[in-house]
């Protein structure tokens, strides 16, 4: 389904800009009303007010902030099932949203969630983004290859959180493997040299950066005796919620080996290595709010990339080996806008002091 949309979005935002995609949207909404409104009537679903019954982290904690400034707030259940919608009540009118309550954008952005057109803007701008282009076939690729920086990453054109995403590409046959992994959900496969350091999260509300948290993968010390397998072993018996489990799959053998390791490497004393290219909790890493302490030219260029890209919401992906330090002594970059960002993340850091973001969200509907 992704890599059809990724055949669809030139297509999507031509008619989003178009006189019917202005006008649509309300057509839409009338529809989504009535629609809910008829599950609601045949038993199929219904609106739930109780927050703790919410699955998603990103929609709980805009569901509390708002039931915290008194703003009537309920989310749908089908089945039984809680999916990511949520309508609220704003003055005398009720709103629905998916994920997030976006305000509608005079100006049509769909294109920040497309990394290559991303990256263009931001370098036309003057803001660093990795060097690297978006190729359509696998010759394309490989002729860019040869022309870049290794190592190199690739990813799908479309999509976020990582997902079909390989780094540390040294060799042609290693980028044969990576594009057709990231082929598998996208037409379009985006090539960059990669940038050595963490991934961090820049989230930008109402044109104020509100958050920069550091996402983290799964990482292990040596100690000049245990096995890469045995120090795995180690790090998961010690884990502290909510940091998962990692768990060793056929991406860990082929992750590892792209550095020269196996599972029965003995890994030096003192030397760090990642362990994948996920980053969170979720894969068995970590997070930590560093927005007191991010530099601040970096935050300069996380509120000019928001106001390259015009929009009320997104959440930018930059990598920088130390974001406390002045960016311009370092090789670093913005890899990607998300226009549907998890805000929760900045809620709930495994390390530093939370950020409120869902505050400054519904600030947007209360200036409004």
């Amino acid at each position: 389904m992704e890599w059809v949309a990724g055949k669809l979005a030139p297509y999507e935002q031509r008619l989003t800009n178009s006189w019917f995609g202005r006008y649509g949207w309300k057509l839409a909404t009338g529809l989504e009303r009535f629609f809910f409104r008829l599950f609601t009537i045949f038993g199929i679903g219904r609106w739930n007010t109780d927050s703790t019954k919410i699955t998603l982290d990103r929609g709980r904690v805009m569901f509390e902030e708002a039931q915290r400034r008194g703003i009537p707030i309920k989310s749908f259940v089908i089945y039984g099932k809680h999916i990511d919608t949520y309508k609220a009540k704003i003055g005398n009118t009720w709103m629905i949203f998916q994920g997030l309550p976006r305000l509608e954008k005079k100006v049509q952005t769909t294109w920040i969630d497309d990394k290559a057109v991303l990256k263009n803007k931001l370098l036309e701008a003057g803001i660093p983004a990795p060097r690297g282009g978006s190729t359509r076939t696998l010759e394309e690729a490989l002729a860019l290859f040869r022309t870049l920086e290794k190592p190199v990453i690739t990813k799908p054109r479309s999509g976020s959180r990582g997902r079909h995403t390989t780094t540390m590409i040294y060799t042609e046959d290693e980028l044969r493997d990576a594009w057709s992994i990231a082929h598998m959900i996208s037409p379009d496969v985006v090539l960059e040299e990669h940038i050595f350091g963490s991934v961090y999260r820049g989230t930008v509300v109402g044109g104020e950066l509100v958050g920069v948290l550091a996402g983290e993968p799964p990482r292990i010390t040596g100690d000049g005796a245990s096995t890469i397998r045995e120090l795995i072993e180690k790090k998961n018996a010690s884990r502290v919620e909510p940091i998962g489990e990692y768990k060793i799959t056929k991406l860990t053998h082929d992750f590892l080996a792209r550095s020269g390791y196996t599972l029965e490497s003995v890994l030096p004393a003192g030397i760090t290595i990642d362990l994948s290219e996920k980053i969170g909790t979720s894969y068995g890493g970590s997070s930590a709010e560093l927005y007191d302490e991010a530099h601040p030219k970096i935050k300069e260029y996380l509120r000019r990339a928001g106001a390259v890209v015009a929009d009320n919401l997104v959440g930018f992906d930059f990598i920088i080996p130390d974001p406390t330090a002045d960016p311009e002594t370092q090789k670093w970059g913005i890899i990607e806008g998300n226009t549907l960002p998890f805000i929760n993340l900045h809620h709930d850091p495994v390390r530093g002091t939370p950020r409120n973001v869902a505050k400054h969200v519904w600030d947007l509907w209360i200036k409004e």
